[in-house]
């Protein structure tokens, strides 16, 4: 069972704490690298590892203050956030999302967007920062799917992430921890890994 959320602050401290983690971890895999400690294959599974850890504890962020959102809690500039729905507490607001589903999905940016115009007036506070950010949200969603179940299926939707960095099909295709470790197209400063938390660091700060 999920952890009883009450506070909306408490839920960003601790996806922020968490993301400084996986930051500080990712840090020390390079280190290790550069020093040869480790081989390159080894980098890419632990930078794999780093980052779908660090999307499954923005699912759980997101679940959570969608719920609390759901209980009408206001938002970090005291917004008022309306609810369609009203729940007793944060459990029964899940048990309300869930309904018949036997798994809620919390990382489909179109099913977080519908879900927030169905139970959220004018789907606020988080409609817009998922419609904003839907491109970059949806192509972590296949590199974190292709890392979990390694499917001719999740295989097709990352070897659509690699074309649009490309600009064609490479005639090998990278694992997901290569494509992580790629300079980005828009801060070439930055490898991809490093980008992910910047996004997650940035919607959380405007979600929360």
């Amino acid at each position: 069972m999920n952890k009883k959320r009450i506070k909306i602050s408490a839920v960003y401290n601790d996806f922020i704490q968490e993301i400084n983690s996986h930051k500080k971890l990712d840090e020390l895999n390079q280190d290790n690298f550069q020093t040869k400690k480790i081989t390159k294959k080894q980098l890419h599974v632990l930078t794999e590892f780093v980052f779908f850890n660090s999307f499954i504890a923005y699912e759980n962020f997101i679940r959570d203050i969608f719920l609390l959102y759901v209980l009408g809690k206001k938002n970090n500039n005291n917004d008022n956030v309306i609810s369609y729905l009203k729940p007793k507490d944060f459990f029964h607001a899940e048990k309300l999302i869930q309904s018949s589903m036997n798994i809620v999905d919390w990382n489909s940016p179109d099913i977080i967007i519908e879900r927030a115009e169905l139970f959220l007036k004018d789907g606020f506070p988080i409609k817009i920062q998922y419609t904003t950010n839907k491109t970059k949200l949806n192509s972590y969603k296949s590199l974190r799917n292709h890392i979990a179940h390694k499917s001719s299926k999740s295989l097709e939707s990352y070897k659509k992430v690699v074309r649009a960095y490309y600009g064609v099909n490479p005639l090998n295709t990278p694992s997901v921890g290569e494509y992580l470790l790629l300079t980005s197209k828009v801060d070439t400063t930055k490898y991809h890994l490093l980008e992910t938390f910047d996004l997650f660091t940035t919607l959380s700060n405007n979600l929360k």
